[in-house]
């Protein structure tokens, strides 16, 4: 597991450079290669047993075991964990705490979504932004 301190973060696709964003007016959840815009950062905050929260407009983001999405409420299933990639030090996968799927980003289809199967989409960079 990978200890990240509490803050503001782009997380970024490390095979395709895409961002997550979320845009609470829309309600639109997904992954920009862009500009880096307000509605990418996210804020990632430790909860208990190495779990964290991470929340974009006062909401978390979930996963299913279908499906990300986002949601007013924290429940478990918008817990995750952190851990460090072995291939490419400094870089990370997300993986859901009741799932234990990654979080993966494929380009080509537009689909983001949570994978049990590791594949180099799941593997993600958390860029710090400084206050």
């Amino acid at each position: 597991m990978v200890d990240v301190a509490a803050g503001k973060y782009f997380i970024q696709n490390k095979l395709n450079g895409f961002r997550l964003f979320y845009n609470d007016d829309r309600e639109d959840l997904g992954c920009f290669d862009g500009e880096m815009f307000e509605d990418q950062l996210w804020f990632i905050s430790k909860k208990s047993n190495g779990y964290y929260s991470i929340v974009r407009d006062r909401k978390h983001l979930c996963y299913d075991g279908c499906a990300l999405s986002m949601t007013d409420v924290a429940r478990d299933n918008s817990l995750w964990v952190f851990e460090e990639d072995g291939d490419n030090r400094g870089f990370v996968r997300i993986i859901n705490k009741v799932y234990n799927d990654n979080i993966f980003y494929a380009a080509d289809e537009d689909e983001l979504n949570g994978s049990g199967d590791e594949n180099d989409d799941q593997v993600w960079l958390l860029i710090r932004k400084s206050d």
